[in-house]
């Protein structure tokens, strides 16, 4: 495999076979087949290319660039969405007042966020009936800017089973890996202790935080003995993972913007906390 240097947070992650792996895609056929289930089971994610058409994934990237200030993207090109100037007066992302704020009210996310195509793919993947959490952040990181999400677990920040809440992550337009996508630590899921093995040994950078494991992706391949699992993802790809993989981002180094939102659908009927019902906010604290 050939990829360019990779970095989270600032801190390098070797390119060699002891670190770095494919993430394995599942054809859309197997999810009408099981096959998509049991592999999630197994393996604690589906890598679905295609899943849903591009142009209205492109769409989705366009009005979201759309709102900010002119010279925020370059060339006023909010397709390709390429890192302009900062602006500056704007409030800290997805705060009141911020883009990302208005966008994930606006009736256009709604309407993709409840997609016919994600709503099937996750019933077919649970089994049943299920129900969005209507919670939807919007994650968006600029070229330059050593920042990135954290290794961590979903199961810290929305309290389900396994078996009861998938998130798809959608990479709003294409997200090579120069682009900072997401990355997981391969078969993680099954190891249910990891956030207690690492609580008091971890390289951490968020003392105000301690749900996040580390920002240390090349320390958790070392301690767990495990590789990172990576891809380049295309406008309409998605993946779906469970609740207990250890996953993170990368460093964004491309002139395209990274722009992602994470999509939540729990079984039916299932027990979660009330204040995912409402709309997100950066500064929700939660």
């Amino acid at each position: 495999m050939s990829y360019p240097a990779l970095r989270s947070n600032g801190l390098p992650l070797p390119l060699t076979e002891r670190y770095v792996g494919a993430l394995a895609t599942t054809p859309l056929a197997a999810l009408d087949d099981g096959r998509a289930a049991a592999r999630l089971v197994t393996h604690g994610y589906v890598f679905l290319r295609g899943l849903l058409p591009r142009e209205l994934v492109m769409a989705m990237r366009e009005r979201f660039f759309e709102l900010f200030p002119a010279g925020f993207v370059a060339d006023g090109d909010c397709r390709r969405g390429a890192f302009g100037a900062a602006s500056p007066g704007l409030p800290a992302h997805g705060t009141q007042g911020h883009p990302a704020h208005h966008f994930v009210r606006s009736d256009e996310f709604l309407a993709f966020a409840e997609h016919p195509l994600l709503r099937a793919a996750s019933e077919r993947l649970l089994g049943g009936a299920v129900e969005r959490l209507r919670r939807t952040p919007v994650r968006h990181f600029v070229p330059g800017r050593e920042i990135s999400s954290r290794a961590h677990i979903d199961g810290t920040y929305v309290e389900a089973a396994q078996a009861d809440l998938l998130t798809f992550w959608v990479p709003l337009g294409d997200c090579p890996l120069s682009s900072g996508g997401l990355v997981y630590l391969e078969d993680s899921h099954v190891e249910a202790d990891v956030g207690r093995r690492t609580r008091d040994i971890a390289p951490f950078d968020r003392a105000d935080d301690r749900r996040p494991l580390t920002h240390d992706l090349r320390w958790m391949a070392d301690f767990t003995g495990r590789r990172w699992l990576v891809a380049d993802y295309a406008a309409g790809d998605v993946v779906v993972h469970t609740p207990h993989i250890v996953h993170a981002s990368l460093d964004c180094h491309s002139a395209e913007m990274r722009l992602s939102t994470d999509i939540r659908y729990l079984r039916a009927g299932t027990h979660y906390d009330p204040r995912w019902r409402g709309d997100w906010s950066a500064d929700d604290g939660y």
